[in-house]
């Protein structure tokens, strides 16, 4: 479960800490007051895409904490064993998110930087969040099959794997096909300039370490007349001295001195055979200097024969590769396609066999498929009933509508969700149906459906409750404690009658301090939470609303 959240400098929070414990909790506060903010920060340790605008103004970073207890999730557990994330004692997931002002993003788990995409994968089997406009997603009838094959748990799971495995392969062969299925004409102008391309790489006769050898050629010699007088300059004025004495030969003398003086001391006659050393060394530098620099010939012919391959290679690199080594790869994946197209009426048959035999086996799984989620259908409809009913929906009807299709990576099925709200009405698709409490409902009888199934320990409601109240509100309340008693459920509501049935209740209010807006949250006990209910009630506090929400907190054990 979650066990605190921790947020600094984002968008109007300078720093709040909230920490919750089992069962149900509530946030509440007026409209405006920062509710979704605390949302967006638990997004963001979701693997949400981060913003800078959400950094607060005037702050360099922004920072999201959230620790988990994942002491029961194996799957977690193993995932990050598979990441080799380490786990304390207390087995606790500490996920930190940092925001910059410059939009950089750093996510971390337990003090390891990981991706977003890891976080995702995570973090995805811990907490769910259900916003007040998810029901839109309910209308796109496209996604009706996913849920019903999510409902039938790990068979159909494991029919729909091997089924999709089928059909991606009959969507690549049909599109290997395609490619091979060209007429004469095509072909050969597709065999023409693979042709071309690869006598082209052949006669640049490539190799590997070729261009690295030139380009120091090529230097050496634009550069020779500038080498050739330095060098010449230094043998002179070191070896040969001209009318004055070269350096070697004031070394020399000075040696002589040293060497009379040798046999005084140890140290001395140290020094004189290093010195000897030196001379020695100079001496041969010398000699390999005036070796090199009568070897030096510059030729405008070997130059310019060296930057025109040089151009050669540039020019191969700008169509067929950014290196030699890569030009020679791509000429390899030529000679492939080549092969191929040459041998493409043998291929062509070959592969139509075989996808006469996958679209047989994928037909089969997909019959097997739909038989299951005919089974699947069933049960989903006696359960959204008996919740909806449960949710102050007595005369409601639901229907899973399984329409036969041609082979799709679906399946065979087109699967629509029908709905009849009222006793006598048919059945319509949902997207007919106008009313926002009513479809807040059934997205509540969905996820408490899919609660039952599913190992994600927490789950989020972010003001799902939107165009419901009175008894409808309440019944809803009670859906939402009776989840809460086998997972930790958090929602941000503005209805007292679910407020009263949490076991903790958050107040969220902006304040004014400075000139400045920030948000606040308060842990509402005793008195403070009889206000903020009352003040749910009603807008604003009076002796008959303090009366009634101090009855509903009591009979609710509040």
């Amino acid at each position: 479960m979650l066990i605190e959240l921790d947020i600094k400098n984002f968008a109007l929070i300078d720093h709040i800490t909230l920490s919750f414990d089992k069962g149900f909790t509530v946030l509440t506060g007026e409209t405006g007051a920062g509710k979704s903010i605390i949302i967006d920060a638990v997004a963001l340790c979701l693997g949400g895409r981060g913003d800078r605008g959400l950094v607060k103004f005037g702050s360099d970073k922004a920072r999201i904490q959230a620790v988990y207890d994942v002491n029961h999730c194996r799957e977690v557990l193993a995932i990050m064993e598979e990441y080799g994330i380490e786990v304390d004692e207390e087995r606790q997931l500490i996920v930190t998110r940092d925001l910059y002002s410059n939009g950089k993003s750093i996510c971390r788990i337990n003090g390891q930087n990981v991706t977003q995409s890891i976080l995702k994968k995570i973090m995805s089997r811990l907490i769910n969040i259900y916003g007040q406009h998810e029901h839109q997603s309910l209308l796109d009838q496209s996604v009706h099959c996913q849920i019903l094959d999510d409902y039938g748990g790990e068979k159909t799971k494991s029919l729909l794997n091997d089924f999709k495995k089928h059909f991606q392969r009959i969507v690549s062969l049909k599109r290997e096909l395609e490619r091979l299925g060209i007429n004469d004409q095509e072909r050969a102008r597709q065999l023409d300039f693979l042709r071309t391309q690869i006598r082209e790489i052949d006669e640049a006769n490539l190799m590997e370490a070729e261009e690295e050898n030139l380009k120091k050629q090529n230097e050496l010699l634009r550069n020779a007349q500038q080498i050739f007088k330095a060098l010449g300059l230094f043998y002179d004025g070191v070896y040969e001295g001209g009318e004055y004495p070269s350096s070697l030969d004031l070394l020399s003398s000075n040696i002589k001195e040293l060497a009379h003086i040798s046999p005084f001391s140890e140290s001395l006659e140290e020094f004189s055979n290093r010195a000897e050393d030196i001379r020695i060394n100079l001496e041969e530098l010398c000699r390999d200097i005036r070796a090199y620099h009568d070897q030096i010939e510059f030729s405008p012919d070997e130059l310019e024969k060296i930057q025109q391959r040089l151009e050669t290679i540039n020019h191969m690199k700008r169509k067929y590769g950014q290196s030699i080594e890569e030009i020679l790869t791509y000429r390899d994946s030529l000679i492939i396609e080549l092969d191929e197209l040459l041998n493409s009426a043998e291929r062509h048959s070959k592969l139509t066999e075989e996808l006469k035999q996958e679209e047989e086996t994928a037909l089969s799984l997909a019959e097997k498929l739909s038989k299951q989620r005919n089974k699947t259908a069933k049960t989903l409809e006696n359960d959204m009933v008996s919740i909806l009913e449960t949710l102050n929906m007595g005369k409601v009807s639901f229907s899973v509508s399984r329409k036969r299709t041609e082979l799709s990576g679906n399946g065979v099925d087109e699967i629509t969700f029908l709905i009849s709200t009222n006793a006598g009405e048919p059945l319509k698709e949902l997207m007919k149906i106008a009313s926002g409490g009513e479809m807040s409902r059934i997205m509540l009888a969905f996820k408490t459906l899919f609660a039952k199934i599913d190992d994600i320990p927490t789950l989020i409601f972010d003001e799902i409750d939107a165009g419901i109240s009175g008894r409808t509100a309440q019944v809803v309340g009670e859906k939402m404690a009776y989840v809460a008693k086998t997972h930790q459920v958090i929602c941000i509501t503005h209805l007292p009658q679910i407020a009263a049935l949490a076991k903790n209740h958050y107040m969220i209010e902006k304040q004014l301090s400075k000139n400045k807006t920030k948000v606040c949250v308060n842990l509402l006990m005793g008195t403070e939470r009889l206000y903020e209910v009352g003040r749910l009630l009603n807008g604003s506090v009076t002796e008959i609303t303090l009366e009634h929400a101090k009855e509903m907190l009591e009979n609710k054990g509040g």
